[in-house]
């Protein structure tokens, strides 16, 4: 089932950020009709969804898309474990309620790094220095679910894309652009999440740390992803692959 046609999110009739630009640039270039919508328009249901209908938007907003086609949305498995001698750091599973009795008054005795575990991008990920940052995040609920990991400094991060369980590019997203990650590291970490049943497009990110190490930072949905420096045909071509595995195409 080829892709008939393409919404990008907008505003004011154009695209509304670089990233959704460049999808826009894509599917342009391939020949595939491209739209501007508006995510007020999925609320008012006036968007012509159809599973041959490909969504370029915010998370929220591809995850509402999906939603009203009655897709289920993957739980998010940022640092799954079949990728864990990739990590570099200790990495668990807890609740803010937990986090909040065990450091909501004295801090961690060092520092941690929290994001939400089930849902991608749910929240801000946040560094947690002392108490202060706990009581920053009061307004989620004890039962929130999230994914904690040692605090670790990364001397330059990159984003490999891959599709079709082969990569197309490494771009550098922040740091040093001289230190520049391992590609053995790379090459395995990618076979590996191959075997577990990884995503036909998806974006993995890796990190130099200051020892040269290279590690593992996350693994992001290829149905909203942040393109840095991927070339726009590219990026259409990984969206595209994504989108027509989760609805059935």
């Amino acid at each position: 089932m080829p892709v008939r046609q393409v919404y990008v999110q907008a505003e004011g009739g154009v695209p509304a950020t670089d990233s959704f630009y460049r999808a826009w640039d894509g599917f342009r270039r391939r020949g595939v009709p491209v739209a501007p919508f508006e995510p007020k328009q999925l609320d008012d249901r006036s968007l012509p969804l159809a599973r041959d209908t490909l969504v370029v938007g915010g998370v929220p907003v591809v995850e509402a898309a999906l939603a009203a086609l009655g897709v289920a949305v993957p739980p998010a498995d940022n640092l799954p474990e079949s990728l864990a001698a990739f990590r570099g750091r200790k990495v668990w599973t807890g609740t803010w309620g937990e986090l909040r009795a065990r450091y909501g008054k004295s801090g961690p005795p060092a520092p941690l790094w929290v994001k939400a575990r089930r849902r991608n991008k749910a929240v801000p990920s946040i560094a947690v220095y002392d108490a202060a940052d706990i009581g920053a995040s009061g307004n989620l609920p004890d039962s929130f679910e999230v994914l904690v990991s040692e605090y670790v400094t990364f001397v330059s991060e990159w984003r490999c894309f891959v599709r079709g369980g082969r990569v197309i590019d490494l771009c550098r997203y922040q740091g040093d652009v001289f230190a520049y990650p391992d590609a053995a590291v790379v090459r395995a970490a990618v076979s590996a999440h191959a075997k577990v049943g990884a995503p036909a497009g998806y974006g993995i990110d890796f990190g130099v740390l200051t020892t040269g190490r290279t590690v593992l930072v996350e693994v992001n949905e290829g149905y909203s992803l942040n393109p840095y420096g991927l070339e726009s045909m590219e990026y259409a071509e990984l969206l595209e692959a994504r989108w027509l595995e989760l609805v059935g195409g």
